[in-house]
């Protein structure tokens, strides 16, 4: 089994009246309940550790969740927060507190395949038809690529040993996940212009990627839209209200 840890220290007014937008309220739950709710669900993840402002996530949460630890504004940080408190295990899932269409289906399939793989950090990526389908009316940014045209998730299954010397890096890689073009300033140049040619492999990204954070990297193609539609705009919230409203 794996231990989860969800990052829950970014503000968004707009969604929260300031407060962290984990607390953005969704029916009869806070945002980050759908997706506690998620990993509980799973047959393959442990504890759940929270990376956010504890004294207002804690009456939320309360103890459905082992540990919640004090977070700051980065993701980067939040992360190399909370791997600390799993260092010693093999791999770890995180993710972030805004994806709260996220079933137990999707996180298994995305453990499970990210197993198989031996890799030290998987990414999952959803073909623009299959998020279409399931979710027609939300905006994403996506990646033409030769075996398709995909969009990236808000998870990661990671070897804890190899975060810190990947972390600065990664850290523009992450800043630039919505935006392909400077994620290929950091990649080369020649990889950017494979990229608007539309001639790069999943295969080749993953050479890559490997090449430059130093560790063997995996992108992981997910049937479950759920793993990346993301809440970040006031429209957004609007549009999880109406689908988990309408799920029941």
């Amino acid at each position: 089994m794996v231990n989860a840890i969800i990052l829950s220290g970014d503000k968004n007014k707009d969604l929260s009246g300031g407060y962290t937008k984990a607390l953005a309220r969704i029916k009869d739950r806070v945002m980050i309940e759908y997706v506690v709710a998620a990993l509980d669900g799973s047959y393959l993840t442990d504890n759940i550790a929270v990376v956010g402002p504890a004294d207002q996530l804690g009456p939320c949460l309360g103890d459905r969740v082992s540990y919640i630890v004090e977070g700051v504004e980065d993701l980067i940080d939040n992360t190399m927060i909370g791997i600390e408190l799993f260092k010693e295990d093999p791999r770890v899932l995180v993710l972030t507190c805004d994806i709260p269409y996220l079933t137990p289906e999707a996180v298994d399939h995305f453990i499970e395949k990210s197993e198989a793989t031996g890799a030290d950090l998987c990414y999952p990526i959803v073909s623009k038809a299959d998020n279409e389908r399931r979710f027609p009316d939300t905006r994403r940014t996506y990646a033409k690529l030769k075996d398709g045209t995909f969009t990236g998730g808000n998870m990661f299954y990671v070897n804890p040993r190899v975060v810190e010397k990947s972390a600065a890096i990664a850290r523009r890689l992450v800043e630039y996940r919505k935006k392909p073009w400077k994620m290929c300033s950091v990649l080369g140049w020649d990889f950017a212009f494979r990229f608007m040619a539309g001639n790069l492999t999943i295969a080749g990204v993953e050479e890559r990627l490997s090449t430059i954070l130093d560790i063997k990297l995996a992108a992981i193609i997910s049937p479950y839209p759920e793993v990346g539609n993301d809440v970040d705009k006031e429209r957004d919230l609007l549009l999880a209200r109406q689908y988990l409203e309408r799920i029941g």
